[in-house]
């Protein structure tokens, strides 16, 4: 009997350490999703200043927002050969990172609605998001661009191609890039 109950005892320590000790860290995570929030907010910003500085929403995109000095000094544009000579594709191709992260923004017109714009989220540079690549997908979508900015996710348009706003090229709701449409 002795040996029975030793056995027993042994097996739920050994499981109550295997089940604890290789539980899912969370904290990554949530601090991504937390700088995703705040990525999200200071892009929505930059249009903000854009369009109360007369900007129009019609040919807004990251060069534009650059060349009129809104993004921050230390943000870059990609890019880098796209100047004031380039072609209007050529800067509606432009992208940018903000500080500390991996998450390209590119912001685009609406040709569907002229008091829109469209920002494409690649996360797929990020380890941290795409380990949960569906999971933080959803809720950047659906919590930022929805709710924080009364938008709407597209989660599976995934390139821009410059002639036809979007295309849908097998996009899915984890490849880590989504389309938010901002309507102001």
């Amino acid at each position: 009997m002795p040996y029975l109950v030793a056995s027993i005892i042994t097996i739920v320590t050994a499981m109550t350490i295997l089940l604890t000790r290789y539980e899912a860290d969370d904290s990554t995570i949530k601090a991504e999703l937390e700088n995703m929030r705040v990525m999200f907010s200071m892009i929505d910003g930059f249009v903000n200043t854009y369009v109360d500085s007369g900007g129009n929403l019609t040919i807004i995109n990251i060069f534009e927002l650059g060349n009129d000095g809104i993004l921050l000094s230390n943000m870059e544009v990609f890019p880098d050969t796209v100047d004031e000579d380039s072609t209007y594709l050529e800067k509606l191709k432009t992208t940018t990172i903000l500080p500390n992260s991996n998450v390209v923004w590119q912001i685009i017109p609406n040709n569907a609605d002229a008091s829109s714009y469209k920002i494409l989220v690649d996360m797929r540079a990020s380890g941290g998001l795409m380990s949960k690549a569906v999971f933080s997908e959803n809720f950047s979508g659906r919590e930022f661009c929805e709710k924080s900015l009364f938008g709407t996710a597209e989660l599976t348009l995934n390139q821009f191609d410059g002639t036809d706003d979007f295309k849908d090229s097998g996009g899915t709701t984890k490849d880590g890039i989504f389309v938010c449409t901002v309507f102001k």
